[in-house]
Parts: C-alpha cells; structure tokens; sequence
C-alpha cells in the first residue's frame, strides 16, 4: 500500500482512487495529453486549482460520464440530476 495521496471518488456505485498530487495525475496521463495538462495548472486561478487539479485526475471513463451529461443539461434535460441540497433540479 503506497502512502502516496489521493483522491477518492464515487464513480458507478463504487469509490475510486485517483492520483493525488501534481506529479502523479500528469505521470498517468497519456504523453499526448500533458502540454494541455501543464499550461491548465500553470494558468488555473490558486482558488481554483484543487477543481482544475480533479478534473485532469479523472478516468477516460469518468470525463466521458461527465462530458455526457454536460451534452445532456446543454439541450435542456436535467432528468435525474440533483441541486447540491438534495432536491431534484427543475427545468
């Protein structure tokens, strides 16, 4: 068990552990995909980084699900969706 940091997310029904540091979500991204990934954290606001940080250290899987459902609420369903206090989201 590595003593490295990380993050805990719920994806699917099931917890998952995501690289934790700076150094970490960019050694598992694909090479291809770290030139966007640096000048994203060397350009994200200090307040904003823990969110910009998250967001590179999701799955493939994780950010197409996300990428989905953006694509979902831009056309106006927000079925299944809910406000941060619980209540489903009317449109």
């Amino acid at each position: 068990m590595s003593d490295r940091p990380v993050i805990r997310a719920h994806h699917n029904g099931r917890v998952v552990e995501l690289p934790g540091t700076i150094a970490d979500i960019r050694a598992a991204l694909p090479e291809e995909e770290r030139a966007a990934f640096d000048q994203d954290i060397e350009q994200a606001a200090v307040a904003n980084l823990p969110a910009v940080a998250s967001a590179w250290a999701k799955t493939p899987e994780m950010r197409a699900h996300d990428d989905a459902i953006a694509a979902r609420v831009a056309t106006g369903d927000h079925h299944g969706l809910y406000n941060p206090d619980g209540t489903p989201v009317e449109t």
